[in-house]
C-alpha cells in the first residue's frame, strides 16, 4: 500500500491545475473562519435580540409580606370585677354570644366578708361624724363642762369656809394651823379649776376644723368602700358588654411560649384578670411579628390585602392599626429583636365573615409605597446607574435610538418607576438574550 504523501505527490503531478484550484478554496475558507471567530462580540450578536417597551402611565406599587394569624380587631376584654372563684362558665371560647348574655358567675364568699366589714367600718364612721357635728351637746363636752362645775363648787365652798375661820382666827377660838390647811387647799382647788377650763376648752376644740374634716374623710372613704363591695356583689354574674365572638384574652407574656390562659370552673381569679375578650362582629384584625429591620418601615394607616389557606379565594382589605413602641420579651429571633404588629381588616361580607375564623394563619402584604398614575420600564431597559442612569429610546421604527437620561424612582422586581426623562408614548430599546429555538417578539 503506498504511503499517503507518495500518493498525493503523485496526484499533483499528475493533475497540476485542479489540485491548485481546491486548495485556493480551502485557503479562503479558513481565512472567512477565522475572520467570524475573531472578530469581538460576533457570538453574543448571534445570541442576542433587541426588545422594545412602549412607555405609560399604570398603577406603582410596592409592598412587603409577612405571615401572621387572624386576630380580634375591635375587641372588649372581660375581666372579674373581684377576688374570688369561678362557680360557673356559660360559654366556650370561640362561641358567638349577643350582648347581656350571662357568661360566667363567681362565688361571693371572701367579697361578702369583705363588705361586712366594710359595713362596720362605715357604721363607725357614720357614728364618729354624729359625734363631731353635735360635738357641743355631746357626751364628752358634758363631761368637761361637769368636771369645771363641780371643781368651781368646791373652790367657792372652800373660801367661804377660809373667810368663817379667819373670823374664828381673829378671835382666837380656832388654831392657826386649821387656817393654813384651808388655804392650801384652796391653792389646789384653784389648780383643779384651772385643769378643768383647761380641759373643756381642748374638749371643744376637738369637735371642730380639723378633727371634723377627718372624720368626714373617713366616713366618705367607708361609704365608697362599702359601695364598691356591693356593686361587686351584684357583679358576681359577668354579662357579655357587647355582641361578638369570646376567644382566649391574650397571654400576659407573648414572648414567653405558649400558654394556656383559658378559665376554668374552680380556678381563682383575681380582680382585673381577663376572662376572654369578645371581638365584636364586623371588627377582626391580623397579628402578626416584625423584625428590627422592618419596623420602621410599616407605619399605622398603611393598606394591606391578606390571604389565607383558610378563606382561599378571598383578598380582605385593611389598615395597619398599630406596631409596637417595645420589642417582644423573650421574642429575639436570630439576634434580632421582634415587635408585634396588629392591622385591622375592613367590615367583611357575609359569605367572607363565615370563612375567616379567629386562629387561622394569613398572609399580609403591606403596602409601603403606591402611585397610582407612574412611568414605568421594565428593569432591563435601564443602563448605568444613580445620576448617570439613562435608557435608548427609539422615535422611529427603523431610526437610529438616542440616549435618554432618566431620573429613577422605587423598583419593584418587575418595572421600574421613571421619574423623569421619559413621556407616555416613548418606545424604549434594549437587548435581551435570544429565547433557545424561538424568537422573541418586542413588547
Amino acid at each position: 500500500m503506498a504511503h499517503p504523501v507518495k500518493r498525493l505527490t503523485d496526484t499533483i503531478r499528475a493533475r497540476p491545475g485542479r489540485t491548485m484550484l481546491v486548495m485556493l478554496a480551502v485557503l479562503m475558507a479558513a481565512v472567512l473562519w477565522k475572520a467570524a471567530v475573531g472578530k469581538p462580540g460576533a457570538a453574543d450578536s448571534l445570541a442576542q435580540t433587541e426588545m422594545s417597551a412602549v412607555v405609560a402611565r399604570e398603577p406603582f406599587v410596592l409592598g412587603t409580606g409577612f405571615s401572621g394569624e387572624i386576630a380580634p380587631g375591635e375587641s372588649i376584654a372581660v375581666v372579674a370585677p373581684f377576688d374570688g372563684v369561678v362557680k360557673r362558665l356559660a360559654f366556650t371560647y370561640g362561641d358567638q354570644v349577643g350582648a347581656g348574655q350571662v357568661l360566667a358567675e363567681l362565688s361571693t364568699a371572701d367579697v361578702q366578708r369583705a363588705r361586712n366589714d366594710a359595713e362596720a367600718a362605715y357604721l363607725k364612721a357614720v357614728g364618729s361624724s354624729a359625734d363631731l357635728r353635735d360635738w357641743q351637746s355631746g357626751p364628752e363636752m358634758s363631761r368637761a363642762r361637769r368636771g369645771l362645775t363641780s371643781a368651781t363648787l368646791e373652790l367657792q365652798q372652800t373660801e367661804r369656809r377660809m373667810q368663817e375661820t379667819k373670823k374664828l382666827l381673829d378671835r382666837g377660838l380656832v388654831p392657826r394651823l386649821e387656817y393654813e390647811t384651808l388655804e392650801q387647799q384652796l391653792r389646789s382647788q384653784k389648780m383643779s379649776v384651772e385643769a378643768a377650763e383647761q380641759d373643756l376648752r381642748l374638749t371643744a376644740e376637738q369637735g371642730q376644723g380639723v378633727s371634723r374634716r377627718i372624720a368626714a374623710l373617713n366616713l366618705a372613704n367607708a361609704a365608697d368602700r362599702l359601695a364598691s363591695l356591693n356593686a361587686d356583689i351584684d357583679g358576681a354574674t359577668i354579662v357579655a358588654p357587647d355582641a361578638g365572638i369570646i376567644v382566649l384574652p391574650p397571654a400576659s407574656n407573648p414572648g414567653a411560649g405558649a400558654t394556656d390562659a383559658s378559665v376554668r370552673v374552680g380556678a381563682r381569679m383575681t380582680k382585673g384578670q381577663p376572662l376572654g375578650v369578645i371581638a365584636r362582629a364586623g371588627g377582626l384584625g391580623v397579628r402578626f411579628q416584625l423584625d428590627e429591620s422592618d419596623v420602621n418601615a410599616i407605619t399605622p394607616g398603611q393598606a394591606v390585602t391578606v390571604s389565607g389557606a383558610g378563606f382561599p379565594g378571598a383578598v380582605l382589605k385593611g389598615r395597619i392599626q398599630s406596631v409596637a413602641g417595645q420589642a417582644t420579651a423573650g421574642g429575639a429571633q436570630g439576634g434580632k429583636a421582634s415587635f408585634v404588629a396588629t392591622a385591622l381588616l375592613d367590615p367583611l361580607a357575609p359569605e367572607q365573615a363565615r370563612q375567616v375564623r379567629i386562629g387561622m394563619s394569613a398572609n399580609l402584604n403591606v403596602i409601603t409605597y403606591s402611585n397610582p398614575s407612574a412611568l414605568t420600564v421594565p428593569p432591563q431597559a435601564i443602563q448605568g446607574a444613580g445620576d448617570g442612569a439613562y435608557v435608548l429610546v427609539r422615535d422611529a421604527p427603523r431610526g437610529e435610538p438616542r440616549k435618554v437620561t432618566v431620573r429613577v424612582g422605587k423598583v419593584a422586581p418587575d418595572k421600574v418607576e421613571v421619574l423623569s426623562g421619559l413621556k407616555p408614548g416613548d418606545r424604549v430599546i434594549w437587548t435581551a438574550p435570544a429565547p433557545t429555538g424561538a424568537s422573541a417578539a418586542p413588547r
